[in-house]
């Protein structure tokens, strides 16, 4: 038996505050780390996605502000309308728009004619609106991703409804 020096009280050598942990304290400690780190990458997983999906709105914005703002500068008046504002259902008018950041997109517009009538109303639908008699416009830009990497990412469409009132003299 030995004894410590300082205390002058024995020393055991087979204590069990010694040994440490079993193999099975090992075992149960790793099985919830890989749990825990399964869990927070999933989370990132889904952060990383979100965040994608941010980016390419918002670079979708930035391409419905140019075509809002080209649509907002047509003449819309009695004597002499911009062709471009005739009403019509949604119609593809650019493919393949870059974004600030090259991002592409494929710009859709629609105009309708009477936007207090359910549907589209243009100067050919069934209950017609003509181009002569429409003093309201009401026009949606839609946005999707061009060369979209994911399926998901098809689906991330962002739209901008806006109306116009004709210009009286």
């Amino acid at each position: 038996m030995l004894i410590d020096s300082k205390t002058q009280r024995p020393i055991s050598l087979g204590s069990k505050s010694d040994s440490g942990f079993t193999l099975v304290e090992v075992i149960i400690a790793g099985m919830i780390l890989v749990i825990l780190c399964v869990g927070v990458l999933t989370v990132f997983e889904q952060v990383i996605k979100l965040n994608r999906g941010n980016s390419i709105r918002t670079q979708a914005l930035s391409v419905l502000q140019k075509k809002v703002e080209l649509y907002r500068a047509m003449k819309f008046e009695p004597v002499a309308p911009d062709p471009l504002l005739a009403g019509h259902d949604k119609v593809t008018t650019d493919t393949g728009v870059a974004s600030a950041d090259g991002t592409l997109f494929d710009v859709a517009v629609t105009i309708d004619n009477d936007p207090y009538t359910n549907g589209v109303q243009t100067a050919t639908s069934a209950p017609a609106v003509q181009e002569s008699a429409c003093q309201f416009k009401e026009i949606t830009v839609e946005a999707t991703p061009h060369n979209a990497q994911a399926a998901w990412i098809t689906a991330v469409k962002t739209k901008v409804t806006f109306q116009r009132v004709r210009l009286v003299n």
